[in-house]
């Protein structure tokens, strides 16, 4: 009886797991392999963002199970905007890595967000989007940004570990040591920038190891240097010895992209 107990115990946790972990794997199966009534669900519409293309209140069909291939200008989608869902319909594409959508609705239809494949929970096929209020004043190239515009020079350096910027001479570096180092970051940009965005990549596994987000830059504070220690506390940069990737970002797309490796 006690094991039988055990057993339904354990069947209860794994449903929960299962339960919760949900939505991180069904975007990485082929849509083929997974059933319809699993990717297909209808959502009432509230508010009058798509009207008149989509009436309040009525029954949207959406399906969840997407590839890249099926982003395509025109298509409406239910996408994650500072953690609040809305409908959108995707008005440019730019053929970046990551692919950036521009999306916006039809109450402000020029009003356009900038979303990755990621920030994309749903779409749907089914509404005619041809009558939208969207007119097309600028070319899909020109959303593309030229680093250029925004930075004057972009950097890896590093000073002794433990040292702070004040008393040490910062040395531009693609080598660094997690004993004897301090990574920085040496940003100079021609114009005050808000909402920008950091990531270090692992070269091998291309998984994000960490982020930065909403970061303001001072064009008045040249250069803008920011530097860590290696280690596994609160404001240090746990990266394990191996090649990495740091990209520095706005609107998702790279400005710059720099490698780098990380020793005992």
């Amino acid at each position: 009886m006690k094991i039988a107990k055990k057993k339904s115990k354990y069947l209860l946790v794994a449903l929960f797991v299962f339960i919760l972990s949900f939505p991180l794997w069904i975007k990485h199966i082929p849509t083929r392999y997974v059933p319809f009534l699993i990717c297909n669900f209808s959502t009432k519409v509230g508010g009058e963002s798509m009207n008149s293309l989509i009436a309040p209140g009525s029954l949207l069909e959406l399906n969840r199970c997407f590839e890249e291939s099926d982003l395509t200008k025109g298509t409406v989608v239910l996408f994650n905007d500072n953690s609040n869902l809305q409908l959108g319909i995707i008005r440019h594409v730019l053929p970046l890595d990551p692919i950036v959508y521009k999306i916006s609705d039809e109450k402000a239809p020029r009003l356009l967000h900038d979303v990755i494949k990621e920030e994309i929970t749903a779409i749907t096929n089914k509404v005619d989007t041809s009558a939208s209020k969207y007119l097309a004043e600028q070319e899909t190239e020109s959303f593309i940004l030229d680093s250029s515009v925004f930075l004057t020079d972009f950097y890896l350096a590093k000073i002794p570990r433990g040292s702070g910027i004040e008393t040490s001479t910062v040395k531009k570096a693609n080598s660094f040591s997690r004993q004897e180092d301090k990574f920085c970051s040496v940003i100079v940009p021609k114009k005050n920038l808000t909402a920008v965005d950091t990531e270090i990549t692992n070269t091998e596994t291309q998984k994000t190891v960490s982020q930065g987000s909403d970061i303001i830059l001072n064009a008045s504070t040249n250069p803008n240097i920011n530097c860590m220690d290696f280690g596994v506390g609160p404001g240090m940069l746990n990266l394990a010895p191996g090649t990495y990737r740091y990209r520095f970002l706005m609107s998702h797309q790279v400005l710059a992209d720099v490698q780098f490796e990380v020793r005992n």
